[in-house]
Order: C-alpha cells, then sequence, then structure tokens
C-alpha cells in the first residue's frame, strides 16, 4: 500500500506549482507553526502568504515532523486529549480580505495539525463532513446533522487551490487529512448520524418509507404533544406509556401523521420522481405541493421537552412495525409515526427490523472506514438505536479496525457500565452539565464518582452543543476550567474548536442553554470564524498542561485520586502515592478572594510547588516557588506539587 498517498499527491503539485503566479491569501499568524519566512506582509495577527509556496513548506514541515511521532493500533487513552472541529468552521476565514468568510476546508485543517500537536491533541474529532441538505434550513447555511447522504462530502470542504487536480476527488481531499493526522500521531473520529437524516434525504427516492410523514397543513405549530401528568424533562419509561397515550394531545398528535407518497397513490409518486429526475425540481418540495404530504420534523425523546423541534431532519424509520409493547394503545390504522417512545428503539424495538436500512447504515460504516482509513465514530444519538444494529455496527467496526476508538453520547456518567458493556470505549458523560452551575458540592459529587467509571468520559466544561464557558464567566472562568479538566481521573480533556482562542459565539445551544432562547449567531447554523487573532490566546496554558500532565501521568491514575475537604468556595482534589502529592485548587467564587491552607491538605516541612496558575502564562516569576499558605483570586486555578513527603514523614 502507497503510506499516505493522498497527502503526497497533493505535495507534489503545489511543488510543482510553487514558483507561478497565485493570488496571495491570508491567515492567522497563529498558524504559522511551520516558521514560513516569505510572508508578503504581515499586520494585525496576520500573515500574508503565497498560497503554493506556503504548503510545501507546511507539508513538507508535516513530513518531517513525522518521525517523531508512532500511530499505534491502540492507545491509552486516558492519556489523551481530543479536539473537537467543524471544519467548514474551524478554518473559515477572510483569506483574500475581501470581507467575505470563506469556508474551511480539509486541505486547510491540515494548517492545524501542528499547532493541535503543541496542545496535546492526539484525538480529531471531526464534526459531520457529510453531504447536508439545502431545505428547511436552520440559520443562513444550514446544519451539517442535517445529512442528505451518508456517501458524499459537503461541497463546500473543496479547496479551490486543488482545482487544477483533475483526477484528485473531494474523497481524496479527506483522506489526505486522515494521513496528515496520522504523520503526527493524531487519530481522527467522525461524527456518525444513523437515527435521523436530512426531511429531503437522499434515501426518499427510492426508499419513501424509510422515514415518517405526515400531513402538510399540520406543519405549522408542529410539536411533540405536552403531557401535563408528567414532570418536565422525563424518561419514557414503560410505566408511562399509559398515562403517554391516554393523554387527548397524544390522540391529536397521532392523527397528524400520513402514509407514505408510495401506498397514498403510487402511479402520482412514480411520476413525481421521474418529473424530479427530468427536471432537478426538489422531490419533497412536488410532493408536498401534489399530494400534500411532508417528512415529519425530528424532536426531542424526553416527555416535556422545552427544546424546539428540529425543522431540518427527520428520523429513520428503523422498524416496519411498532413495539409490542405500544401496540395496545395504537388503532390498527394508524399512520407510522415517531413519539418519545418510538424514538427510543433500544426500549421499544419492534419485530420487523427495515433490514434495507440497517444494511444501508451498515455499509455508511466500512465506507467511512476503507475510503479514509479514519480511526473511530461518535454515534450520534447513537444509545437510542436497536441494540441488535448497534452491535452489527460495532461487530463490523471491529472487523476493519479493531482497535476503534468509539464515543457514546451517553449524557450522564451513570450509564457507564452500559456503555461499556455496548463496546463504547468513551462517552461524553455528565461534566459539561455539572459545570452549566459551578458550585463546589456539586463539583465534588461529580469528582467522587468518576474513578468508578469503567470508560472515561469528556473533561470539559463545553461541547459543541452548548454555550461557550466565557459566557458564563469570561475568560477568568474558562482558564480557570480548564485547568480544573486537565487533570481529571477517567476523563480525556475536551477542546471545543474556538476555546483556545476564548472564542465566544457557540457552535450551537442545543445543551445548557443560557440565551433564553435568544436569535445569535451559531457556527452550526450560520456563516461563522474563530476570532484566530485573540491578544491573549490560551494555547500556552494548553501547552503547558499538556506537558505537566505527561511529566506526572504515573501519578495522575484513579487509584491515587481524593478529594479533600473544600476550604469556602475553594474546590480541591489531590493525586497521593507514595512520596508524591499532586493538588489542585480553584477558587469557585467569582468575586472573593479567598484563603488556601496547603497545610490542612498535608502537613509539610518546605511547602508546596506551584505548577500551574491559570491567572498566569508559563514561566512567570512565582511559578516554581513554594507554598503553604496563599490567597487565591477569583476564579483562579491553581496546581501544586510535593515529592518530600515520605522523606519529611521519616
Amino acid at each position: 500500500m502507497n503510506q499516505h498517498k493522498h497527502l503526497k499527491q497533493i505535495y507534489r503539485f503545489f511543488m510543482s506549482n510553487r514558483r507561478k503566479e497565485a493570488q496571495a491569501i491570508w491567515i492567522p499568524s497563529i498558524w504559522n507553526e511551520c516558521g514560513y519566512a516569505n510572508d508578503l506582509d504581515a499586520r494585525d495577527g496576520e500573515i500574508q502568504v503565497h498560497p503554493y509556496d506556503f504548503f510545501v513548506q507546511h507539508l513538507q514541515y508535516l513530513f518531517d515532523s513525522s518521525p517523531e511521532y508512532h500511530l499505534a493500533e491502540t492507545r491509552n487513552l486516558n492519556d489523551s486529549v481530543i479536539y473537537c472541529s467543524l471544519v467548514r468552521y474551524t478554518t473559515a476565514w477572510d483569506y483574500g480580505h475581501t470581507g467575505e468568510l470563506e469556508s474551511g476546508t480539509f486541505l486547510r485543517t491540515m494548517i492545524l495539525l501542528p499547532l493541535l500537536k503543541k496542545m496535546g491533541v492526539n484525538i480529531l474529532y471531526l464534526l459531520p463532513v457529510t453531504l447536508y441538505s439545502n431545505l428547511n434550513l436552520k440559520g443562513d447555511i444550514g446544519s451539517p446533522y442535517a445529512v442528505h447522504n451518508l456517501f458524499e462530502l459537503d461541497p463546500h470542504l473543496h479547496d479551490s487551490l486543488l482545482d487544477e487536480m483533475k483526477d484528485f476527488t473531494l474523497h481524496d481531499e479527506m483522506a489526505a487529512l486522515v494521513e496528515a493526522c496520522h504523520l503526527l500521531d493524531i487519530k481522527v473520529v467522525v461524527d456518525f448520524i444513523p437515527r435521523v437524516t436530512a426531511r429531503n434525504s437522499a434515501v426518499i427516492e427510492e426508499h419513501p418509507d424509510w422515514v415518517y410523514w405526515m400531513y402538510l397543513d399540520q406543519l405549522e405549530g408542529f410539536r411533540p404533544p405536552n403531557i401535563p401528568e408528567l414532570g418536565f424533562f422525563e424518561e419514557c419509561t414503560p410505566d408511562k406509556l399509559e398515562t403517554v397515550y391516554r393523554t387527548h394531545e397524544t390522540a391529536d398528535f397521532l392523527s397528524k401523521f400520513s402514509f407514505p407518497p408510495n401506498e397514498l397513490d403510487s402511479v402520482l409518486w412514480e411520476s413525481l420522481k421521474a418529473r424530479a429526475k427530468q427536471t432537478g425540481e426538489e422531490l419533497l418540495t412536488l410532493v408536498e405541493e401534489e399530494m400534500g404530504i411532508t417528512t415529519s420534523p425530528a424532536h426531542s425523546d424526553w416527555i416535556n421537552d422545552v427544546q424546539p423541534i428540529w425543522t431540518d431532519i427527520t428520523f429513520y424509520r428503523l422498524f416496519k412495525d411498532i413495539s409490542p409493547m405500544v401496540k395496545p394503545y395504537i388503532s390498527p390504522q394508524q399512520a407510522p409515526y415517531v413519539l418519545f417512545d418510538t424514538i427510543k428503539c433500544n426500549y421499544y424495538p419492534g419485530l420487523e427490523p427495515n433490514r434495507e436500512l440497517w444494511d444501508m447504515l451498515i455499509d455508511a460504516i466500512t465506507f467511512n472506514l476503507n475510503t479514509y482509513g479514519i480511526d473511530g465514530f461518535r454515534i450520534d444519538i447513537g444509545h437510542v438505536l436497536p441494540t441488535a444494529l448497534l452491535e452489527e455496527i460495532f461487530q463490523k467496526v471491529k472487523e476493519i479496525k479493531p482497535h476503534a476508538i468509539l464515543i457514546s453520547e451517553d449524557l450522564f456518567n451513570r450509564n457507564h457500565k452500559k456503555a461499556a458493556k455496548t463496546g463504547y470505549n468513551i462517552m461524553l458523560g455528565s461534566g459539561w452539565n455539572i459545570m452549566t452551575d459551578i458550585k463546589v458540592n456539586l463539583l465534588q459529587n461529580y469528582l467522587r464518582e468518576l474513578p468508578e467509571l469503567e470508560i472515561p468520559v469528556f473533561a470539559c466544561s463545553e461541547t459543541a452543543d452548548t454555550p461557550r464557558i466565557t459566557s458564563r464567566g469570561g475568560v477568568k472562568l474558562a482558564r480557570m476550567m480548564t485547568v480544573f479538566n486537565y487533570f481529571l481521573p477517567n476523563a480525556i480533556p475536551y477542546l471545543t474548536t474556538g476555546m483556545e482562542v476564548n472564542e465566544e459565539q457557540p457552535l450551537n445551544c442545543g445543551l445548557g442553554d443560557n440565551t433564553d432562547g435568544a436569535e445569535i449567531p451559531r457556527a452550526f447554523f450560520n456563516k461563522l470564524a474563530i476570532n484566530w487573532t485573540e491578544s491573549r490566546p490560551m494555547i500556552p496554558l494548553l501547552q503547558q498542561l499538556h506537558q505537566c500532565r505527561k511529566q506526572y501521568s504515573s501519578l495522575l491514575r484513579a487509584g491515587n485520586f481524593l478529594v479533600p475537604d473544600d476550604q469556602g468556595d475553594v474546590l480541591i482534589y489531590a493525586y497521593y502515592q507514595g512520596d508524591e502529592l499532586f493538588v489542585g485548587c480553584f477558587n469557585l467564587s467569582p468575586d472573593t478572594t479567598q484563603s488556601v491552607d496547603l497545610e490542612a491538605i498535608y502537613s509539610v516541612n518546605h511547602g508546596f510547588v506551584l505548577l500551574i496558575d491559570s491567572d498566569s502564562e508559563p514561566g512567570s516569576d512565582h511559578v516554581g516557588q513554594r507554598y503553604k499558605q496563599l490567597k487565591i483570586q477569583p476564579h483562579q486555578g491553581m496546581i501544586f506539587y510535593n515529592d518530600k513527603i515520605r522523606a519529611w514523614e521519616e
């Protein structure tokens, strides 16, 4: 096999063109880890470069750096750092200084890789890169989760610099990015979306019965039924089924659904398909106009959830029938429908799987692994998939990639055993949620459960689905919580793209929303760019955290972890083994300076060495000094170390 063949093709192309005239591009100076010195201009945190010449040097830098790393099949996930990227957003920039943002691309994501490596990243998690729908857009560019075709890529991720590579496809560009990551021992995980699809999904033409349909005149105001007898955000467990289905609103909700168009009028359906092929018209729009039905929007599986419906996606119909547990409450004439329980195929499977659909999903998994050489998947809302389907997906993944990284979206640490048993080796977990309300007692409870987890969780105070931590308390809070998250047991530091430069605009606010539903720009739906020219980025701190975590890796293990008593608003955790003690202190108060007595944690003669201060840059004068007592400022985090405990005890 020709190793790195796609990346080498790009390199040869740029080499052959590096002396040609080309439109210069502007890039953030912070991206220039390869040390490119032939910039044409520089100002305001940017440099102007000849694109071909720059990429020749940058790709050569990647090749030259590669011998320092070894891409191992297996990895100790507890020693990992994950970087989450939405490609079109992460490297979106006004490259031509025209006043217009250009989409990020697979090629330009390669520019960031040395910077990510500097921060210790060894898992790049890509949010959906598949072709998504332009119908029923959310925002001005639409959600990447409205997947139109699982076997095609978003054409916006093509880089125009590669236009003259005529036989080099967008699939090749994605494969080249994966190869570039592997040069630096960065594994690549992609989002896989097996439960929902775009409202006008490519599957509809041949398989309209693979999704759910409703009457068009019922679309306005469509929402799941309110169940007044039940509380807010309740899970639809079997004991609640009768309550859900006996409610008047549920009966009205079920009446909105229709049979698929091919079953309503097969002749008209075939004529509409032929017309769409001939004219290029949107098939779903024709069905709406001529048949008065449309695909039903998706909604949360939680009862009385306040999340708005997802107008751009619909659920796959994974079973041809409904669960036997639900049948007693449903009329035999009921059209296929989706509700809290039918979404959760893990709890409420039917008896007749939609086998062709299942096979298509498994084929998509195989396609991703074989075409791009990726290293794993995050399974979007995988916890509601039928257990049998999930087992088949995992079996196929491990057949091709035995040591694949498999990430569960489960939001609760308490489900760690179930996730591990299913075959996942990482889960999202509940940290992001705990950290929406930063209080000592809540975080202490969270810390105490971490050592018992069977698989690691994300260590983060924001994700792509939540508001930014900076929007909850500013840069000081973001820096403190980043330090806090870097040294937790059974938890992997998780960096949402942009947090390294203190970005405030979110990708989404679907979880932990603090905007009161305000229509603010969000990268999932709007054309945005990260503030890469931020004057005080978090990158030096992240680099320091990575080096510290690596240096003390043998000490930072779950079996050595303990949670000492808090001191006022100061949360404390520690690792203790032999004659070593590693201590983290975090002032959770936003406005009050606190006193910390380190000797109350453990009495020593010579004090504790300060390793990291979230308020200071690496190399600050007081870093490296010893302390027994100190004042800690609002939203300040500090890491201390002492390796003389046993000697002093003796």
